[in-house]
């Protein structure tokens, strides 16, 4: 999990009854230990596959992100911007890998076992 420890700024929250947390954005500002720690909590969310968590407080936001990450690096005016974006697996395709894997397990039991197939 990737941690935010320094001081939070402006946030903004959409929420949808029945749906959630739509859209969430909060700004921080941090010492560059906090920025380095961050950053290597993320790098090791990424590198290590499956959910990626963002954690402040008791705030966690979690996704699990398809390749590929995007990286948008900006330069305006004695300032450097890079944005990192991860986007989420769809909830057809978590539940079509799901599927698929279930029968993966099944047809391997069933070649291991072939006496549990015929019951």
């Amino acid at each position: 999990m990737a941690e935010l420890t320094g001081t939070p700024g402006k946030i903004e929250l959409n929420f949808r009854s029945g749906k959630g947390i739509e859209e969430f954005e909060q700004k921080f500002a941090l010492t560059n230990s906090e920025a380095a720690a961050f950053l290597r909590g993320l790098a090791g969310e990424i590198e290590g596959g499956g959910e990626v968590s963002v954690q402040y407080g008791s705030i966690n936001i979690s996704i699990n992100p398809v390749p590929p990450v995007k990286v948008e690096v900006e330069y305006e005016k004695d300032e450097l911007e890079i944005e990192i974006k991860l986007k989420a697996k769809k909830e057809e395709e978590k539940e079509e890998k799901e599927e698929k894997e279930e029968k993966e397990e099944k047809e391997e039991k069933e070649k291991s076992d072939p006496e549990s197939a015929e019951k």
